[in-house]
């Protein structure tokens, strides 16, 4: 797992919890957001007051379109309560704002009680990326940025093959070039493809162009 933090984090603490548990740690200027998590999960995070007071100044949904616009899968952690922060708000204010980074802007909104609770979340979220990034369904539109979801993408646009079969496919035979010239006895090697589905492989990478009208 990787993390790279912003330079105006080292004051935090949580570079120094983040190091004991073992997560390699960077520094950089980060325009959009405080966190990357694997290259992939980007966070804004934010304390329960600070959340409240970047509510007043307008800074939270300024954060929230640019990290839209730059970031593929951005993240809002608030840590603390912020509906125990003596500031004037209504909890149904504060219920509001929430609401519309989840539904309007399609924004999760995670919760840490603690510094250390921070840890653990950005903990779960490296263990958890790296595990199902690879059994994710990659098409209907989706355009990869990771070299493996781009291999994984290649390998679903066989028919019948979907996240699993094509993570298979890939540790079995090593490379996408070794899946397209291996042979149907070599495909029936790969757990979970029947002859149906090899010979159907072997009938696209084989056949000539047909025209297409």
């Amino acid at each position: 797992m990787h993390i790279t933090v912003d330079d105006r984090e080292k004051s935090s603490g949580l570079i120094e919890l983040l190091a004991n548990a073992g997560i390699k740690v960077t520094i950089h200027h980060l325009p959009c957001c405080d966190y990357i998590i694997n290259k992939e999960i980007a966070i804004e995070r934010k304390t329960g007051r600070d959340f409240l007071v970047s509510i007043l100044d307008g800074r939270l949904f300024r954060q929230a379109k640019a990290m839209k616009n730059s970031l593929p899968r951005p993240i809002f952690l608030i840590e603390g309560n912020p509906f125990q922060v003596d500031m004037d708000f209504t909890p149904e204010s504060i219920r509001g704002v929430i609401l519309s980074l989840q539904v309007i802007w399609y924004i999760p909104v995670l919760f840490s009680k603690s510094k250390e609770d921070t840890c653990q979340v950005f903990r779960m979220l490296g263990d958890q990326e790296q595990a199902q990034t690879n059994l994710l369904t990659l098409r209907h539109g989706y355009r990869p940025k990771k070299l493996i979801t781009r291999q994984l993408y290649i390998l679903q646009g066989f028919p019948k093959i979907g996240p699993l079969l094509a993570k298979r496919m890939l540790e079995h035979f090593g490379s996408v070039r070794n899946v397209f010239t291996a042979d149907r006895d070599a495909l029936l090697e790969v757990d979970g493809i029947g002859k149906g589905v090899a010979d159907e492989i072997c009938r696209i990478l084989d056949s000539p162009k047909c025209n297409v009208l």
